[in-house]
C-alpha cells in the first residue's frame, strides 16, 4: 500500500478534529442516562477510514485513544480491575480499528446506503470492542452497569454518526467526481 499525501492530509486533518472533539462539548454530547454523554469522537476515524483508507482511518483511531486514555485512563484502569494490559487493550484496539472497519463495510456497497452502513459499523466497533473487553475481562462492577449505558448510548451515537458521515461522504465524493472531471 502506497501512502499519498492525501492520506496524510486526511489523516491530519481527522485527526486534528478528533483531537478537538476530545477536548469540547460537541465530542461528548449531554445524555439523560447514566454515562451523562454520548461521544462524536469515533466520526472522524470513520470519515478518515473511508476517504482514505484504513491506514488513516487507524491512525485517526488512535489520536482518539490516545485522548481518551489521557481523559479516562483511570477510569479504564478501575474498570479493568487495575490491569493495565486490559484498560490498554479497551482503550486503544477498537479505537484502531473503527476506521478500518468502516472503510471494509462502505467499500462493501456505495452511495447514502454504504455511508449509513459506514456509520453503523464504526459505531459498533467503537462500542462493543470497549465495553466488550471491558465485560469479559474487567470487573463485576463493569458488568453491572453496562447495559443500561449501551442501551442509551449506541443508539444515539449511532444516529450521530449518520447524521455527520452521510452528507459529509456525499459531499466528498461529489467533489472528487468533480475533480476527476476537470483533469
Amino acid at each position: 500500500m502506497r501512502i499519498t499525501a492525501f492520506h496524510v492530509a486526511v489523516a491530519g486533518i481527522c485527526g486534528g478534529l478528533a483531537l478537538a472533539l476530545s477536548y469540547t462539548p460537541l465530542g461528548y454530547v449531554s445524555v439523560p442516562n447514566l454515562s451523562g454523554a454520548a461521544t462524536t469522537l469515533h466520526i472522524p476515524a470513520i470519515v478518515a477510514g473511508v476517504v482514505a483508507g484504513p491506514l488513516a482511518g487507524a491512525l485517526v483511531g488512535l489520536v482518539l485513544a490516545i485522548t481518551s486514555w489521557f481523559q479516562f485512563g483511570g477510569i479504564f484502569m478501575q474498570f479493568a480491575g487495575g490491569n493495565l494490559l486490559v484498560a490498554l487493550a479497551a482503550a486503544f484496539l477498537p479505537r484502531a480499528l473503527i476506521g478500518v472497519g468502516a472503510y471494509y463495510a462502505y467499500r462493501a456497497l456505495r452511495g447514502t446506503p454504504a455511508s449509513i452502513t459506514a456509520a453503523l459499523f464504526g459505531t459498533s466497533t467503537n462500542t462493543a470492542g470497549v465495553l466488550g473487553i471491558l465485560w469479559f475481562l474487567g470487573t463485576s462492577d463493569f458488568r453491572t452497569g453496562v447495559v443500561p449505558v449501551i442501551l442509551t448510548n449506541y443508539p444515539i451515537e449511532v444516529i450521530f454518526a449518520t447524521i455527520v458521515c452521510v452528507p459529509v461522504l456525499a459531499a466528498i465524493n461529489k467533489s472528487r467526481g468533480l475533480a476527476a472531471a476537470r483533469t
